[in-house]
């Protein structure tokens, strides 16, 4: 099997990835042109942070005042919007096929991957440990120690997939318009 596809594609050369991201790609390019610039996206990426910071904070607070988990919802709201924006400024470039990357940005993204994994991995073993021992020796009060671990999961999870787009929108120049380059 082979993974090598013509330079000059044409619609029946597109994989099924490549024709999702071209149909991605002609929806979401003209959305959002004011945030297209590295300033706006720099912003972005650290909002995504922010708001995974205080996701954090809510589930771990929530350990000691539970009705505090009620703001978890509106931060959903606020991290898959920013996170959303990200995703779209940066023309889904986390999630392209390698077709439509060059060298250095397929490079970065696979290490950004590799980080994510990583995080990932490691994050939900530990909080696999926690769970696991937390409730073997009855440690605290058990339905907010899975609400908080769990919480904590969802974050790790969101992490993951914030890393690649925020590599991305690190590679991108002011002048980039769409990533058809």
């Amino acid at each position: 099997m082979t993974t090598h596809t013509p330079d000059n594609p044409t619609p029946d050369t597109l994989t099924a990835a490549e024709r999702r991201y071209e149909k991605n790609l002609e929806r979401t390019e003209v959305s959002l042109p004011g945030w297209r610039n590295a300033a706006r996206r720099r912003l972005l990426v650290r909002l995504n942070w922010a708001s995974l910071g205080i996701m954090a904070a809510i589930a771990v607070a929530g350990y000691f005042w539970f009705p505090i988990i009620l703001a978890w919802l509106p931060m959903t709201v606020v991290i898959c919007t920013v996170w959303t924006m990200l995703r779209v400024t940066i023309d889904s470039k986390d999630t392209a096929p390698a077709r439509y990357l060059d060298e250095f940005e397929t490079a970065t993204l696979l290490e950004a991957r590799s980080r994510a994994l990583n995080l990932v991995t490691g994050g939900l073993f530990a909080i696999s440990l926690i769970l696991i021992f937390g409730s073997s020796l009855e440690l605290g009060d058990g339905h907010r120690l899975a609400y908080m671990m769990g919480g904590l999961g969802i974050i790790l999870f969101l992490a993951g997939a914030v890393i690649p787009a925020a590599a991305m929108a690190r590679t991108m120049n002011d002048d980039e318009v769409t990533g058809r380059g």
